[in-house]
């Protein structure tokens, strides 16, 4: 029988012309993939919505999301994700009571080697998600519900610097332990998709490289929780007796203050003990060299020996472009909760203050997203393999940023608590500022009302919010790639709107070496924020004069709306390379 007839039974055959033949074809290979995707789409939907039990099912193997050339089906809203990202909201507001009580070098290496283990198990956990599915199984519910207790017992254990360096402490040890389980966790994941995964050699061979990267991150994290762990122990178990009687006259010396019977005195002078910073160092080595290899084998490997779709499966993009923009929110919304937990204090300055900060993070969330694509095929992890990995570099140093500028919020709003409370002496105030509202549970107390702590207050304020300016128009670079760039910063519009750019950031950073004061500094910010947004705008407006409209149906809606989109085959370049 040719290629061109079709068996309907018996003798009698049915032709089709070659385009009606190729045509049929192709809309049974759509159908069948549709079908496909249905099917990984109801299995992920399950997460969220269990289906009625209709057969006893232990545990299910995980399946590929999608291959390449596949068409992005749009995943629905998992409920699971959003409760998965509390955890991300607790940890965030903890780590901002590091440096809230230590901006300092020591803070930001605290607040580092803290949040980055943390930020890296969300980034590795979406990453499986944008390419695998787990069933609806007793076995994974279980699995998950281990992995947030480890992820619960490591944001309960991220306390202030002056806990974790204290090696009679064992919150330090406690937190290695909680991220040294996580790894663990992460490892069992990949050696299951290795032996059981439903999808391509690719994935397998995938899985491999991630695990000696979760073996990496195990190692160091290990290292941390031995030493200490072994700290901790052979402190309590030589000076427990001492070290009470230190810790009664800690306490007493603090509430002498409170009451104004006894001249202050630091904590550290109370309690002499000596600083242990190896472990957090560790923690630190631990998340960033695996990030560094991740870019090292992606920038000069994966490309030059065409390792990229032999050892990866690609990832659902819409979906990864919805989780990025959860993540993104949560950090937002613990600067919120900074600002909003706060003592109002009826005076002027605090109300500038308190407003200015307000507007300022509305407005950032509405320059980020200004910055981000309508689409999935606009978006640099849909472009290229380095487009991709540039994006997910800057986006782990633009969360960090996020984190402080919503903890310098808060440390300028409790200024004028702590000034308030020595003011009129009031005790009861004091101590709720101080301690009550610490989710973190601090035991130290820093000088909130003299110049030394408000310049180190206003220096980060203003590197935060650089660095956040900074990787906004990074991440913008990554989507629309560096070659459109360069051609459009050599025009007259180009130089124009990189010179406005230039411009804000300096002036941003530089802003505490003019005043540290809280409200002024807040309120030059905000006009910081909206010459960013004046400058984007114009910097879109230049670049589609040059390059034209991005797509037909973008109805210039404003840019915090995440649109539902597909790449149909044909909209896939043969050498389309994305994550």
């Amino acid at each position: 029988m040719s290629g061109g007839e079709a068996d309907t039974g018996g003798d009698k055959t049915v032709s089709f012309a070659p385009e009606e033949e190729k045509s049929a074809k192709v809309l049974q290979q759509k159908l069948s993939m549709l079908q496909k995707q249905h099917e990984l789409q109801s299995v992920s939907n399950s997460l969220s919505f269990p289906k009625p039990v209709t057969r006893l099912v232990f545990w299910t193997r995980p399946k590929q999301r999608q291959r390449w050339g596949d068409v992005d089906s749009h995943p629905k809203l998992n409920w699971g994700d959003l409760f998965f990202d509390l955890f991300y909201v607790a940890s965030a507001l903890n780590l901002s009571y590091v440096l809230f009580y230590s901006p300092s070098a020591e803070g930001v290496l605290y607040f580092t080697g803290l949040f980055g283990p943390i930020l890296l198990e969300w980034f590795q956990r979406t990453f499986f998600d944008a390419r695998f599915v787990w069933g609806d199984d007793p076995f994974h519910k279980i699995f998950e519900l281990v992995h947030l207790c480890a992820l619960s017992f490591a944001a309960v254990h991220i306390r202030p610097v002056s806990t974790m360096t204290d090696p009679t402490q064992p919150e330090m040890f406690d937190f290695s332990l909680a991220v040294t389980g996580l790894a663990l966790l992460n490892m069992y994941r990949s050696i299951e998709v290795m032996l059981t995964v439903d999808g391509e050699d690719a994935a397998k061979r995938g899985e491999k490289r991630r695990l000696i990267d979760y073996f990496i991150q195990l190692a160091f994290y290990l290292a941390a929780a031995v030493k200490s762990g072994i700290t901790y122990y052979g402190s309590k178990s030589t000076d427990e007796n001492d070290f009470g009687n230190r810790g009664l006259e800690s306490l007493t010396n603090a509430c002498s203050r409170m009451l104004n019977l006894a001249p202050e005195r630091d904590l550290a002078a109370e309690v002499d003990v000596e600083k242990d910073h190896i472990p957090i160092i560790l923690c630190l080595c631990g998340w960033s060299s695996t990030v560094v290899f991740y870019l090292f084998r992606s920038y000069f490997l994966e490309k030059k020996f065409g390792w990229h779709k032999k050892y990866n499966v690609p990832m659902n993009i819409e979906y990864l472009i919805h989780r990025y923009g959860e993540l993104v929110m949560l950090l937002l919304g613990e600067s919120v909760l900074s600002i909003l937990i706060t003592m109002s204090i009826n005076t002027v300055e605090y109300h500038v203050t308190f407003y200015a900060a307000i507007v300022s993070i509305a407005l950032l969330q509405y320059s980020h997203y200004k910055y981000q694509p309508h689409s999935p095929r606009e978006h640099a992890c849909r472009r290229s393999l380095r487009g991709s990995v540039t994006h997910y570099a800057i986006m782990i140093v633009y969360c960090h940023a996020l984190v402080a500028v919503g903890t310098a919020y808060k440390m300028f709003l409790s200024t004028y608590e702590v000034e308030a409370s020595l003011k009129n002496k009031d005790l009861r105030h004091l101590v709720t500022t101080l301690m009550s509202r610490n989710l973190a549970g601090a035991a130290d107390k820093t000088k909130f009302t003299t110049v030394e702590h408000k310049q180190a207050v206003a220096n980060l304020f203003c590197i935060s919010m650089a660095i956040v300016w900074l990787c906004l128009e990074a991440m913008w670079v990554s989507h629309v790639g560096w070659a459109k760039y360069k051609a459009f910063v050599k025009t007259k519009p180009g130089i124009f709107c990189d010179v406005l750019r230039t411009i804000g950031f300096f002036f941003m950073l530089t802003i505490s070496s003019y005043t540290i004061e809280p409200e002024w500094v807040t309120l030059i910010a905000l006009l910081g924020i909206c010459f960013e947004i004046v400058t984007a705008v114009l910097t879109d407006y230049f670049w589609h004069k040059q390059f034209g409209d991005l797509d037909d149906d973008d109805d210039g809606h404003w840019p915090n709306v995440t649109e539902p989109d597909s790449v149909p085959n044909e909209h896939v370049d043969e050498h389309d390379d994305h994550a």
